[in-house]
């Protein structure tokens, strides 16, 4: 099960973060894979939706919903399935006093099968990681033009 992290700092405050992040009318503005997002159910911990990417329909769930703290997704297109956990804290300031910064860790585990070898060859895949630090860029880029 290779994992691929990235943390970005936004100039934002934690909640402004957490709008963004758990809506899902923006994330086919950022979140890796997916081009629109239909028949959400609702954005709280047993949530689903269905999304779309290349002509193709995948299915998602909100498996772990913490209020401007974490959030964890299970998406699945077909056999793929991938964990998209994202974790927030305040920064900013002297000691992180100040609150006007937030920074969001972004960890994909693309739970891939297989064994030992198939995880060190999606382990050095480059494509994924490039998914993350994309996403990671893109997000902050919107959080912060709003």
């Amino acid at each position: 099960m290779p994992k691929f992290e990235r943390e970005v700092e936004i100039d934002a405050p934690i909640e402004k973060v957490w709008e963004v992040l758990i809506n899902p009318n923006q994330w086919p503005q950022w979140f890796p894979g997916i081009e629109s997002v239909l028949n959400v159910t609702s954005t709280t911990t047993g949530g689903t939706f269905e999304w779309t990417d290349e002509g193709k329909t995948g299915k998602g769930t909100l498996v772990n919903v913490e209020p401007t703290k974490r959030l964890e997704i299970m998406t699945q297109m077909g056999d793929d399935k991938d964990s998209h956990v994202f974790k927030l804290r305040s920064s900013g300031g002297f000691f992180g006093l100040n609150a006007d910064e937030c920074k969001v860790e972004y960890t994909l585990d693309t739970l891939m099968g297989g064994g030992i070898l198939s995880s060190f060859v999606a382990g050095g895949n480059p494509r994924d990681a490039l998914r993350v630090k994309k996403a990671m860029v893109m997000f902050r880029k919107l959080v912060e033009s709003l």
